[in-house]
């Protein structure tokens, strides 16, 4: 038997595709290629949504943390354990003369229950978001300066023993020493042995609020509108800080945490017993006992710890995303929905004045 040969000239041995078989592969290639890309783009879509939730997340729990560290230095003092005399009314915390800095001691935490407008001379209304609290902490650095260390112009410093304090303005002409103040003269306030100097501390004063806006569009620190943040406002949390200004006692505004929203705290106020304790000669236990928004004047002193609450809020929305969810504010209540897209998460925590409420605490 033999095979057939192809004819001279034939093509069945090297025949290409057909049209069909050419446009079956293309439209294979098609899907393919189309699975593919649709896989990136939802990958590259997850990944953004995913960087969007680390950023709001993770700047609400660095305000949460920036927030909670100072309130738990609040009241310390270095030694100094017999508080001024909590007067009739609050003090003015922009108030930046040393008797004023000296008699708001007896405060270590002051706030204001989300005002319409600033009640402060140091913050301007177009700095401040209505209706968000502000806080206002004071304390003394914990390590104060070594004798070789020569004070800052216009900084303010505290030097302390048990029973006295004294607030004192730098000058920066020489090293502290062993026997000065702060500003260079003669130490009046000394350790046990009676004739080194009491340590000195910078003090240390946070006026924590929310801002409508991080990066004013002017390069200043007052926010000016829409135009801020690039064209979209960003509410950031700030402070005003005490610090040395042109050689002066003065504020800065330091912005601290991008995207915080609402702000709003409750005070724990320790009231029981309210009869003096020999053993601490303090009212109280050191344990909150009620928990309010706007403490009497009187109960300011009185403050051992605070409950926070604040809305964490991307700065880019999310695209076919809309927030109907609602907020738990504590006392100030629920809000929400916000109805927008962008996508937000509730902080809740607690911050104890380790100091205040150490004083109190009945010995076992």
């Amino acid at each position: 038997m033999s095979l057939r040969q192809p004819q001279s000239g034939s093509t069945a041995g090297n025949r290409g595709f057909t049209l069909v078989e050419l446009m079956v592969s293309l439209t294979i290639g098609l899907v393919v290629l189309g699975g593919l890309l649709s896989f990136f783009s939802n990958s590259s879509n997850a990944y953004a949504e995913l960087k969007k939730s680390a950023e709001h997340t993770g700047n609400g729990s660095m305000a949460m943390w920036t927030l909670s560290q100072d309130i738990n230095h609040a009241g310390y003092y270095g030694d100094f354990y017999t508080l001024p005399t909590a007067g009739g009314a609050l003090p003015d915390p922009c108030v930046v003369t040393t008797a004023a800095l000296y008699s708001a001691l007896a405060f270590p935490v002051q706030g204001y229950d989300a005002p319409l407008t600033s009640p402060l001379s140091c913050l301007s209304d177009v700095n401040f978001v209505p209706g968000t609290d502000i806080l206002v902490v004071r304390y003394a650095e914990y390590s104060p300066l070594a004798p070789a260390n020569v004070p800052v112009t216009g900084q303010v410093y505290l030097q302390s023993s048990t029973l006295a304090a004294d607030v004192q303005i730098g000058a920066g002409a020489s090293a502290v020493g062993t026997t000065k103040k702060a500003d260079g003269t003669a130490a009046t306030i000394f350790k046990k042995d009676g004739v080194s100097a009491a340590d000195i501390r910078k003090l240390g004063v946070h006026i924590y609020f929310i801002a409508p806006c991080s990066v004013p569009a002017d390069g200043t620190e007052t926010c000016t509108g829409p135009a801020d943040d690039g064209g979209t406002p960003i509410p950031t949390l700030k402070r005003l800080e005490l610090s040395a200004v042109g050689g002066v006692p003065g504020w800065t505004i330091a912005p601290l945490v991008e995207g915080i929203r609402n702000l709003q705290i409750d005070y724990g106020i320790d009231s029981l017993p309210a009869t003096l304790d020999p053993a601490t000669n303090q009212f109280g236990d050191g344990t909150p006992d009620a928990y309010v928004t706007a403490p009497a004047v009187a109960d300011w002193t009185n403050v051992v710890g605070a409950r926070i609450n604040f809305i964490a809020v991307s700065s880019k929305l999310t695209a076919k995303y809309v927030d109907t969810k609602t907020y738990n504010l504590g006392l100030a209540g629920v809000v929400g929905p916000f109805n927008d897209s962008f996508k937000k998460h509730l902080f809740t925590g607690f911050a104890r004045l380790i100091d205040v409420s150490g004083r109190r605490e009945i010995p076992q």
